[in-house]
């Protein structure tokens, strides 16, 4: 089978994207050739010889919006059209906008399109994709709120091989992760209030959280900005470290080093950070209502909650809920395995 693959970044050294290069790896080891479109390309090295990057981006970009963007657009017809042909479907992953801007051309071509969506948020362009994909495949069904024949539930996609409990914690700190974008909708202001608590009411002071990530978005560096002056005004400094953007292949020897992953997201769907946890045998505690049904009660709070959120730390820290770690790394093997993901990915090429 040949496909085409539409994605935003393929970069193994990238913090946010870098998960990709191990999809786009195990999906070329599954196909005879695989072409990937994607707006920037980074570190490649390491994917098969049958994996064709073409990244529709070069470095003068323009500083006029509107301009790049139809620039980008032109190059994405332009590339698409070189490949369309060769391939016997199209793989778009999570933005509706590549679905929505390759509909055409596969249509033309009869080549049937399968669209990935993690997201709670339900858009118009959502509802494009929605009508214009023959397949839609999701890690859960709170990752695509809109009704369809065309869905088919997956999981995530963990290399469980690399996200795995590799050492013992020889630091005398207790540590706690929190990986991913810096944005509002992530509540770390909840986190760091739980952790004066902790500090300053339990007197518990062998504590350090690694804060792992940066900002999306320009207009998010301002909030990266005021939760550093609130945890200087409320002198964690030494308790709180902003660690920045780091490699996804990077991550699973951060996590090694933690007892506790923190994810207070509220974005409505599985964020795979915490599955990436929980192979690697850390202890999760989220609000996320997506993981209503994948973890037990002791792992959750609830959102804006930082009375809770330090109740649930220091019983996890005093060991009294800090059981079946193994069954964490199992639940993820078992339904949100890589090698799984792909193969249900392919399968819906051939259905």
């Amino acid at each position: 089978m040949n496909l085409l693959m539409i994605t935003r970044k393929v970069d193994k050294d990238d913090g946010l994207a870098g998960f990709v290069f191990n999809w786009v790896k195990k999906i070329g080891e599954n196909t005879k050739n695989l072409y990937v479109i994607c707006l920037e390309k980074g570190n490649i090295e390491g994917l098969p010889e049958n994996v064709k990057i073409l990244s529709i981006r070069n470095n003068n970009l323009s500083k006029n919006v509107i301009l790049r963007k139809i620039t980008d657009f032109l190059n994405f017809q332009k590339s698409t059209f070189k490949v369309i042909k060769k391939v016997d479907g199209v793989f778009c992953h999570m933005n509706p906008e590549y679905t929505i801007s390759v509909w055409l051309l596969a249509k033309m071509f009869n080549k049937k399109i399968v669209s990935w969506y993690a997201h709670g948020t339900v858009s118009l362009r959502l509802r494009l994709l929605e009508k214009m994909a023959n397949k839609i495949v999701t890690p859960s069904k709170k990752s695509f709120r809109l009704k369809s024949k065309k869905i088919t539930i997956t999981g995530h996609g963990i290399d469980i091989n690399k996200f795995k409990k590799i050492n013992s914690i020889t630091s005398n700190k207790f540590k706690i992760i929190s990986v991913g974008r810096i944005s509002p909708t992530k509540d770390l202001e909840t986190l760091i209030k739980a952790i004066d608590i902790i500090v300053n009411d339990y007197h518990q002071k062998d504590i350090i959280v690694e804060i792992i990530g940066s900002p999306g978005l320009k207009s998010h560096e301002t909030y990266l900005g005021s939760l550093k002056e609130m945890v200087k005004k409320m002198d964690l400094e030494n308790y709180i470290k902003f660690l920045g953007s780091i490699a996804n292949k990077d991550i699973p020897q951060k996590l090694n080093e933690s007892q506790i992953f923190i994810n207070l997201s509220n974005t409505g769907s599985v964020d795979k950070t915490v599955l990436e946890a929980m192979a690697t045998e850390v202890v999760p505690i989220t609000s996320n209502d997506a993981f209503e049904e994948i973890l037990e009660e002791k792992y959750k709070t609830k959102p804006n909650n930082y009375k809770m959120l330090a109740e649930k730390i220091i019983a996890i820290k005093n060991k009294e809920a800090q059981v079946g770690n193994k069954k964490l790394r199992e639940i993820i093997a078992k339904k949100h395995n890589l090698d799984k993901l792909i193969k249900k990915i392919l399968e819906q090429f051939k259905s």
